[in-house]
């Protein structure tokens, strides 16, 4: 692998999709090619900037609001940026996305330009959604065997502290339980 591809090599692998660049005073937002089309925004279009509108109209309703209001009062504060949101759901589906930056002050004090990251967290959080689904059918097991073991021995007190260790471990059980894609849900 050449020299130059490594640093590359080491951004794709952690996640990261691309770049932005947000002048509040103008309320717009730059974005690199790849970050552009993750957001489904015409990547040409991005690289001049877009109206913070437009960025907002890309991330899902239920965050819209908050993360409106974070860049704002980040936007008139400076300082650290890190916020999470959803996409819309588009052409590359619904993401999870983290941008991690700064705003920077000019020497007066005032707020100029934000400058950062942005990750896509979408395949880690289902990484870990799905070893937290293992790590609790692992626990049914053990429970499952425990209550055998109780049973055995024929202690009600240890069947029943087992029996409410069961139920909580199938609450947790259906967390992870899928919607069916057709037909009603309750």
């Amino acid at each position: 692998m050449a020299q130059a591809q490594i640093p590359q090599a080491m951004l794709d692998a952690s996640g990261v999709v691309g770049a932005w660049t947000h002048d509040h005073w103008r309320g717009s937002f730059a974005l690199s090619a790849p970050f552009a089309a993750l957001l489904g925004l015409d990547p040409e279009a991005a690289a001049a900037g877009v109206p913070l509108a437009d960025f907002l109209d890309r991330t899902h309703p239920d965050d819209r609001a908050r993360i409106e209001s974070y860049l704002h009062a980040v936007g008139e504060q400076g300082g650290p940026l890190e916020a999470e949101f959803r996409t819309r759901d588009g052409r590359a589906g619904m993401r999870k996305v983290l941008m991690r930056g700064r705003i920077e002050r000019d020497p007066s004090g005032r707020t100029g330009q934000g400058r950062g990251i942005a990750i896509d967290l979408t395949e880690n959080r289902a990484a870990d959604l799905h070893r937290s689904e293992h790590l609790v059918n692992r626990m049914a097991e053990h429970a499952i065997a425990l209550r055998s073991l109780a049973e055995a021995m024929r202690r009600p007190d240890l069947i029943g502290r087992v029996d409410e260790l069961m139920i909580q471990i199938g609450f947790e059980l259906a967390r992870y339980l899928r919607a069916p894609e057709d037909g009603p849900r309750h």
